[in-house]
């Protein structure tokens, strides 16, 4: 006896058959023992029978789009079943498995909510509202309103919930699961890196003068973006694991290309922007401040030798 199982193109088996016969037809035809639903399958696609080794053999009967292992390129005539990798006929996948199949040990049921993981998303979202709002307090530079503080932090909350919920909506069309809380996780982590990198920068660039952080501050957005979206998709589905990254990656190529031209397409217009974009509190300030002769003498060197290269620059008397 075999069972013979009908694979979605997650590996999920979406129908299955059980032949007791020592011999079974697969197409599309209503005389077949199992019947495939496919336009590009033969009306008689396959025949599995056992040889006379005990090998179960799935056999190509002339059809003309063939049979090919999962994954393969190869076109074959005959196929010895192993009950694990699935054979692909037309559009359709199969998996041929017999009656004493091992399978894998049972999984432990996980409750409907999770305490631990709920109790870390409630973390991950107060330390991004709190990172928001000690920058926003660190900026501030006219009267305090609750405006103020409540409309960015909503707009937050906003955007993060559409996020999630765009995800988790694909999910659930995808694979038949929502995963709310894993799509969760993944985007609340994500922008809390953020924020905390934008802080970080921000305070480099003001207290110790690094432009690096903030001039490439846009390159590790696209990174964390590709990396939250890759994960995005392997939790949606976990098949293709490869091309889904493959696809994140040459996006994430192109987005930095991109906007590096136009940043370099900027600077040639406008000159050097600001390395800090954020003014925060004098106290914050790691490098020691100049005094104002040390300012004026550094005006002073500087005008000197610009009045030195102008005098190289000059040209001498005629024919001399």
């Amino acid at each position: 006896m075999i069972w013979i199982e009908i694979l979605s193109r997650h590996r999920d088996v979406t129908a299955r058959f059980r032949i007791v016969d020592a011999e079974a037809s697969i197409g599309r035809g209503y005389d077949n023992d199992v019947i495939v639903d496919d336009p590009y399958v033969a009306a008689r696609h396959v025949r599995v029978f056992r040889d006379e080794g005990g090998q179960w053999i799935a056999e190509d009967t002339g059809s003309a789009n063939g049979m090919f292992l999962d994954g393969g390129r190869a076109r074959l005539a005959r196929i010895v079943v192993d009950g694990r990798q699935p054979i692909r006929i037309g559009q359709t996948l199969l998996r041929i498995r017999e009656a004493g199949h091992a399978v894998d040990p049972e999984r432990l049921a996980r409750p409907q909510w999770q305490v631990f993981p709920a109790l870390l998303a409630a973390v991950l979202m107060l330390g991004i509202l709190g990172v928001a709002a000690v920058s926003l307090w660190l900026g501030q530079t006219d009267e305090v309103r609750a405006s103020t503080y409540l409309t960015p932090l909503l707009g937050i909350s906003s955007l993060l919930l559409i996020w999630v919920g765009s995800w988790t909506l694909l999910s659930r069309i995808f694979s038949g699961r929502s995963r709310f809380l894993d799509n969760l996780l993944i985007a609340l982590v994500g922008l809390l890196a953020f924020s905390l990198y934008g802080v970080l920068a921000q305070y480099a660039a003001y207290a110790w003068t690094w432009q690096a952080p903030v001039t490439y501050f846009y390159v590790f957005a696209w990174v964390l973006l590709a990396a939250a979206g890759f994960l995005h998709l392997r939790t949606v589905g976990r098949s293709r694991l490869w091309l889904k990254g493959g696809v994140v990656t040459v996006l994430l190529a192109a987005a930095i290309v991109v906007q590096m031209l136009q940043r370099s397409e900027a600077f040639s217009l406008s000159g050097r922007e600001n390395t800090a974009r954020l003014l925060l509190p004098p106290a914050f300030r790691a490098v020691p401040l100049q005094d104002e002769t040390a300012f004026f003498g550094e005006i002073a060197r500087l005008r000197a030798k610009l009045d030195a290269d102008r005098s190289k620059a000059r040209p001498g008397p005629a024919g001399g």
